[in-house]
């Protein structure tokens, strides 16, 4: 029997299930603390905190916190692997495209990180909210699997990851609606224990949104399983933007495209939960 945690913070809803009922107020506690700990560090809206240091620098090497150099590290890693689709750093940009910059654009190649301090050249500003709510959905699972002995799904918002033991009949998790299922929801897929899914959806208003966050091809929202929750999240972005169902499948990644006209693709191993 599957356990249920939910409350909201930093803005998302979170989730967190555990195989022990018992184990489920250490499981929130626990959770939530991993949640608090990523958001002080990187939560924009927060005057306080360290990623204001890192993007006040400009061009001045920064010493970072161990939690920050790994949120750093997975932003950095996630852009690596999408070929910079999906970006660290803020788009700081002009509707009209007829200015020229001011300055040459930064891309998250100048970025350099060395043990705990951090090199960006003047201009860079990163946005890692994303990537460090994926980040942090890694860590909780592990955590709250590790240290209360049971089997953990972890979600916040449309990321979850799992980890532990699996309940049984395996991890049977929900995917947001969409495409032809959008009324009856977007039906229900197994994770194998230890791995993660994540769901990218067009962000409403993307007409005056930042270019980063424009969709430029055919999918609305996309839903990736994956090894972790960093690597579902950067796949999902990344294929909603531009890689598509293609890429996923050379990629090896289980996925669910909706594309623009409500209709539903799936690679060819989404409904098989060995696939890893």
């Amino acid at each position: 029997m599957v356990s249920v945690e939910k409350w909201t913070m930093w803005d998302s809803a979170v989730e967190v299930d555990v195989t022990e009922g018992a184990a489920s107020p250490a499981a929130r506690a626990l959770t939530a603390a991993v949640v608090a700990d990523t958001e002080a560090v990187c939560d924009l809206g927060r005057g306080a905190a360290e990623i204001h240091a890192v993007n006040l620098a400009q061009g001045t090497p920064v010493k970072v916190t161990h939690r920050m150099g790994d949120l750093l590290r997975s932003a950095l890693w996630a852009a690596r692997m999408t070929n910079g689709v999906v970006n660290p750093l803020a788009d700081n940009f002009s509707e009209d495209e007829s200015i020229p910059p001011i300055h040459a654009a930064v891309t998250f190649e100048d970025v350099q990180l060395d043990g705990d301090v951090v090199f960006a050249p003047w201009g860079a500003s990163f946005d890692i909210a994303g990537i460090a709510k994926a980040n942090t959905v890694d860590r909780a699972a592990r955590s709250v699997a590790a240290t209360l002995q049971c089997g953990a799904a972890v979600r916040i918002g449309d990321v979850i990851a799992t980890a532990g033991h699996a309940p049984a009949g395996g991890w049977q998790m929900s995917v947001p609606a969409g495409g032809a299922a959008r009324l009856s929801g977007g039906g229900v897929v197994e994770l194998v224990n230890g791995t993660a899914m994540a769901t990218a959806r067009e962000p409403a208003g993307s007409s005056w949104a930042p270019r980063s966050d424009r969709s430029s091809g055919q999918w609305v929202q996309v839903s990736v399983i994956a090894a972790d929750a960093v690597w579902a999240y950067a796949a999902a972005e990344a294929a909603r933007l531009s890689g598509g169902l293609e890429w996923l499948e050379q990629q090896r990644l289980r996925a669910r495209l909706v594309d623009r006209f409500g209709r539903v693709h799936t690679t060819g191993d989404w409904f098989t939960p060995q696939a890893r």
